[in-house]
């Protein structure tokens, strides 16, 4: 594991998480009471618009550990969204050894870009 790039969640990471949580809970409920009645088609576009938000922040927020191998790699949105969660872990296929696991979740430091 590239120590400078990933590590293990913190207590700060699950604070930071909760918080964005509650700011999706928060949303909803507000929308809800002033768009459900009425306009529910619009409450619904709000719901997927805000749930697709947090799924490109949690893809670009965290890579995960193959328990097989020990390779850290990182998934895309989409799979991000549709594979089985765990609350530390994530049921993913390890790009290096191919085998399906239960992954754990690591944080990333910061997003680096490689000059090829």
């Amino acid at each position: 594991m590239d120590k400078n790039r990933y590590w293990e969640i913190t207590r700060s990471d699950w604070y930071g998480t909760v918080q964005v949580l509650f700011a999706f809970i928060a949303v909803i409920m507000i929308s809800s009471v002033f768009l459900l009645a009425s306009y529910w088609y619009l409450w619904i576009m709000i719901i997927a618009g805000v749930l697709f938000l947090l799924v490109v922040w949690h893809t670009k927020n965290f890579a995960y550990l193959c328990p097989g191998c020990g390779e850290v790699f990182e998934v895309s949105t989409l799979e991000d969204f549709i594979s089985p969660n765990g609350v530390n872990k994530k049921y993913l296929r390890c790009p290096r050894c191919g085998k399906r696991a239960w992954a754990d979740i690591l944080r990333i430091k910061e997003k680096t870009f490689h000059k090829k």
